[in-house]
């Protein structure tokens, strides 16, 4: 859901270029010299460069979930990419409590074309699919067997297609200001950057926990020495006076590691990397807070979103290489013939490709849908004319 802008390669018309739906790529039609408000355009390069990167996040939220198999088997999951199907339950719409989320494998085999929001990913959670939360009439195709409810899942109301304290959709229609949307990692729901109530920080941090969040877990003030943050109100008065602190020595255990001395200022909190994570306290009275305060999970090593993705990247990487040896493999059981036609056939395709684009570099001519249609479609008429020639041709 975050909005991260790359670096985009300079035009130096040697390359073609291809036009694009405003709300396709980051930006607007205003961003881009000599445009005609109704289109951006990207150079071929640009568009190469936004599909690996749509590609890799794909690859980080899902890469790790299977689409075949429902993911109720393995009980509660620490991590997994959520839907929340709005056609089968529209009432959570209204209220989230009556929200269900289904995994990656149901969305696809019990839920197509369905109205589901993607959630992204939440901890904990277990494939409501099917159970009590649904339609009788709706049962769950891939596992049936269900029980009645996961009591452990929390719902929050992202489940109902809104998030922030603005409480709106993402992507806003009625919002026309571009701006980056962070996920907290206690409530899990999504904040634009610009109601935070807080400045983000310029160097890169790993986690953020909203103002909500650090309201209700107070005992997070005592590490703000790991913060790279402070509140708008606490920077436009830092040069007046220091930050306000409080001791608390005297409320804690001999054996507790907590800081003793806890921040006064309550507003979202970003933390760099997991490090502080590490320095949460684990004496017993520490751990008792978090376990009545249901944050146990912070110190869990397995619980960042990060290592959730790294994981699931990994994996997509392991299957994208076992498929390309498949594919290798059955090349090699082609014969002779076969193999050379189909080499033939690639390399056909690749050259008029080539020749095509080219067309378009020479005149600087945006690339439009009907245009790349028109290639295939005279590739097809000249496989197909070859076929019924006596020909082999092997390329598909």
């Amino acid at each position: 859901m975050s909005e991260e802008t790359s670096n985009q390669t300079p035009d130096t018309g040697d390359e073609p270029s291809v036009e694009a739906e405003p709300s396709e790529v980051p930006g607007s039609a205003e961003d881009n010299d000599g445009g005609d408000g109704d289109a951006v355009t990207l150079t071929l390069n640009e568009v190469l460069e936004l599909e690996e990167e749509m590609m890799e996040d794909t690859a980080a939220v899902l890469g790790a979930a299977s689409d075949k198999t429902c993911s109720y088997t393995d009980d509660y999951i620490k991590r997994q990419a959520l839907y929340s199907c709005l056609t089968c339950i529209p009432e959570a719409k209204d209220d989230p409590e009556k929200a269900a989320g289904v995994c990656l494998a149901c969305s696809y085999h019990c839920h197509e074309g369905h109205d589901l929001v993607e959630l992204y990913t939440k901890r904990n959670f277990c494939c409501d699919c099917g159970n009590k939360k649904f339609p009788e009439d709706h049962k769950c195709t891939l596992c049936p067997d269900k029980r009645d409810t996961n009591i452990l899942n929390t719902y929050n109301q992202n489940f109902s297609g809104v998030y922030c304290v603005c409480h709106r959709p993402y992507p806003d229609p009625d919002d026309p200001v571009p701006d980056e949307m962070i996920q907290c990692i206690i409530c899990e729901d999504w904040y634009h950057s610009r109601h935070l109530g807080t400045v983000v920080p310029s160097d890169n941090f790993a986690e953020m926990i909203c103002e909500g969040c650090v309201t209700k877990h107070e005992f997070l003030l005592h590490y703000d020495a790991f913060c790279l943050n402070k509140s708008e109100a606490e920077q436009d008065t830092e040069q007046e006076k220091p930050s306000e602190v409080v001791n608390v020595e005297a409320s804690c255990s001999s054996d507790c590691k907590k800081p003793k001395e806890k921040g006064s200022t309550v507003c979202a909190k970003f933390w760099t990397e997991m490090i502080w994570r590490k320095e949460l306290c684990k004496c017993e009275t520490c751990l008792k807070i978090y376990e009545t305060e249901n944050v146990a999970f912070l110190l869990d090593p397995e619980d960042p979103v990060q290592l959730y993705e790294e994981r699931s990247k990994a994996k997509a990487k392991e299957l994208a290489e076992t498929h390309n040896q498949q594919l290798d493999d059955k090349l090699k059981n082609f014969d002779r013939v076969a193999m050379i036609n189909c080499i033939e056939g690639y390399n056909d395709l690749k050259e008029k490709l080539a020749e095509f684009l080219r067309g378009f570099a020479g005149t600087k001519r945006i690339i439009r849908e009907e245009d790349v249609r028109e290639f295939f479609d005279t590739m097809q008429a000249r496989k197909k004319q070859k076929i019924e020639s006596g020909g082999q041709y092997f390329c598909r």
